[in-house]
C-alpha cells in the first residue's frame, strides 16, 4: 500500500485549510497514493489552543468532514485528518480528534485524542475534553489496519503497544509537534522506537513551521527512516509492506505478548 505524508500548515481560515487539504491529496493521488494522512488540527489550528477552538467545533458530518468525504469520494483515495468535533455534553470544551473516509467517502471511523498536552505554558484540556484512552482507535484502508494516535500521545508506548495487538500494522501518528530545542529529535526517536518495539510501520505527519517542526517521517519496522521531510509544507508518499511486518512478527512471536 502507499501512504501519502501531507504536511500542511494549517492557519485559523478553515476554507484556506481545505484549499490545502485538496491541493495535497490530488498530488498525492498522482503519486499513486491509497491513502493520505493529514496532520492534528488540520481544520482549524493556532500556536496555543484557547477558546476559539470550541467557536469552530463541529460535528464529524459538519462542514469540514463532510468536504473531506466527498473529497476523498471524488480522488477516490482514503483521507485522514484532525478536526475539532463538537462536544454536545460540553460545548466549551471540544474533542481533538482524528476521522477517517474511505476513498468512497464512507466513514471508517475516528481517534478521539486521549492525553491532551499539558506541558508548561500550554494546557490543552482546559479548551479540549479527552477521548477513553482505552479505546485502540483502529480503523482498516483496504486489507491494512491503521492505528491511530495524535501528537503528545507517541511519548506513551502502551497506546501503541495495544493497537499493535489489536493488529495495526501501521501507526499513524497525527500532529501539531510543538517546537523546541530538542523537539525534533525527540520526535523522529520516538517514531522509530514505537516501529522497532513493536515490529510495525509508523508515518508520522505533523503541521509545518512555525506553529510545529515539520519534520514529518515514515518509519520501517527495523527502524529505518523510508522517508523525511523538512519544516516546510511538502508531501511523501510511502510504500508501506504489511508482509514484511508479518513475517518479522511471526519471526519474533513473542515481541507482542510478553507482559512484564
Amino acid at each position: 500500500m502507499k501512504v501519502a505524508l501531507a504536511q500542511i500548515g494549517s492557519g485559523t481560515d478553515i476554507a484556506a485549510n481545505l484549499e490545502q487539504i485538496a491541493s495535497a491529496a490530488t498530488a498525492a493521488r498522482a503519486d499513486g497514493a491509497e491513502v493520505v494522512l493529514f496532520p492534528e488540527y488540520s481544520m482549524y489550528e493556532k500556536p496555543v489552543v484557547d477558546g476559539s477552538f470550541a467557536e469552530v467545533a463541529e460535528p464529524l458530518d459538519g462542514p469540514f468532514g463532510s468536504s473531506l468525504a466527498a473529497l476523498a469520494a471524488r480522488l477516490g483515495i482514503a483521507v485522514v485528518a484532525g478536526l475539532v468535533e463538537d462536544n454536545p455534553d460540553d460545548p466549551t470544551r471540544p474533542f481533538n480528534t482524528l476521522a477517517a473516509w474511505s476513498a468512497s467517502g464512507a466513514f471508517l471511523g475516528r481517534h478521539r485524542k486521549a492525553l491532551l498536552y499539558d506541558v508548561g505554558v500550554f494546557s490543552e484540556s482546559t479548551y479540549i475534553s479527552a477521548g477513553d484512552v482505552t479505546d485502540p482507535s483502529v480503523i482498516r484502508v483496504g486489507s491494512t489496519l491503521f492505528g491511530l494516535q495524535t501528537c503528545y500521545e507517541l511519548r506513551f508506548p502502551e497506546i501503541s503497544r495495544r493497537q499493535a495487538r489489536a493488529g495495526a500494522t501501521v501507526l499513524a501518528v497525527l500532529s501539531s509537534w510543538v517546537p523546541g530545542p530538542g523537539k525534533v529529535t525527540q520526535w523522529s526517536t520516538l517514531a522509530a522506537a514505537r516501529a522497532i518495539e513493536n515490529i510495525c510501520h509508523v508515518a508520522a505527519v505533523t503541521q509545518a513551521a512555525p506553529v510545529s517542526t515539520g519534520h514529518s517521517l515514515a518509519v520501517a519496522p527495523d527502524g529505518t527512516v523510508l522517508a523525511t521531510l523538512g519544516d516546510a509544507p511538502a508531501l511523501v508518499t510511502v510504500t508501506v509492506d504489511a508482509s514484511l511486518t508479518e513475517r518479522q512478527r511471526q519471526a519474533d512471536p513473542h515481541a507482542l505478548t510478553v507482559d512484564l
